[in-house]
């Protein structure tokens, strides 16, 4: 990719504290549990992934100052012994990426010179998002304008003039979900898809990055990605989908720019994407959602929530009853499998 790469935008939410955990194996239902804690308290997530490794659920999570120390507290409370991390961060997301592994590409390589850096990532329709610890977020948000260009703003200075005054108009979610059943402008999914997971130190990000560059020379579409924390300090892992194929060796791909991590291919596996006019204010969405896969017995594997879209991947032959679960619990005007 060149420096003539044109995108929308980026937005940049600051003030708010990451948190991650990752809790012991055995309880399926971790997710759902935490995500109804947190409905129950009405506290807003801006962002969420949550991704299952052996059983062993790990979330990265998003929210808002004030409630960082009741949320951890309630989870300590709740959880007991549970691996948590609190870091203050900020959201970064960039848009439209056009489900393009190029640009998640560039954006990681990115990312990965900013050092020895812990990093959460999400994808939505519309954009991929990182999550950054707070001292790097201005140097990120300049080293963006190397790789690309944003619409009318033609460097880092044209931007922040832009931002001024808006800083609490994007703080201005309030939670307003109240519907017995919470509106979707839509659901999309689509089957032959491969689930890889990749564990790597951070510090290999631009390797990773120059891995997604290949799968974008392929023609390929990436339909999920998530982060989830890892115990070991300065380690991440990445879960993310590509079409099924028969000509191309991912791993294979992934292990000649990275022969050192560790990697895990999960074939037949499906995504779904929706979005909602109160999503981005995600309080009692998820638990929702989770509560009715739960009872329809749909085996999730890995859930994102951000910029106003929920995405989530499960085994290829539970997506049609995920689909009934989910038109259970949201008013679905429209349900549409995109083809591979």
């Amino acid at each position: 990719m060149n420096t003539s790469t044109r995108l929308g935008g980026f937005k940049v939410l600051k003030d708010v504290v990451w948190i991650s955990l990752i809790h012991p194996k055995g309880d399926d239902r971790f997710p759902t549990a935490f995500s109804n804690l947190i409905a129950g308290e009405k506290i807003n997530l801006p962002f969420l992934t949550s991704g299952d490794q052996n059983r062993a659920w790990g979330l990265n999570l998003v929210v808002d100052v004030p409630d960082a120390q009741k949320i951890s507290d309630l989870i300590k409370s709740e959880f007991g012994d549970i691996n948590l991390m609190t870091t203050r961060a900020a959201i970064l997301s960039i848009f439209p990426h056009r489900s393009n592994p190029e640009i998640i590409g560039v954006l990681l390589d990115v990312l990965g010179k900013l050092g020895n850096q812990p990093i959460a990532l999400a994808n939505s329709p519309s954009a991929i998002s990182a999550v950054l610890s707070e001292d790097v977020i201005n140097e990120a948000t300049n080293a963006l304008f190397d790789p690309f260009q944003f619409g009318p703003y033609r460097t880092p200075a044209d931007w922040k003039l832009a931002q001024k005054g808006k800083e609490k108009l994007y703080k201005e979610v309030v939670a307003s979900y109240q519907e017995k059943k919470p509106k979707v402008y839509g659901l999309e999914w689509q089957e032959a898809q491969e689930l890889l997971h990749v564990k790597l130190d951070s510090a290999h990000l631009g390797a990773m990055g120059a891995a997604f560059k290949d799968f974008a020379q392929l023609g390929l579409v990436l339909t999920f990605l998530i982060s989830r924390p890892s115990k070991e300090k300065n380690k991440g892992n990445l879960f993310f989908c590509l079409p099924e194929s028969d000509k191309h060796n991912y791993i294979g791909m992934i292990q000649k720019l990275l022969p050192q991590a560790s990697t895990v291919e999960d074939p037949s596996v499906a995504s779904f994407s929706m979005n909602g006019p109160h999503f981005g204010d995600r309080y009692g969405i998820i638990g929702e959602l989770l509560m009715a896969l739960d009872e329809a017995r749909v085996e999730l594997l890995g859930l994102s929530c951000s910029i106003h879209s929920i995405t989530g991947v499960l085994p290829a032959d539970q997506i049609h009853s995920a689909i009934e679960a989910i038109q259970g619990c949201f008013d679905v005007p429209s349900v549409i499998k995109k083809e591979v």
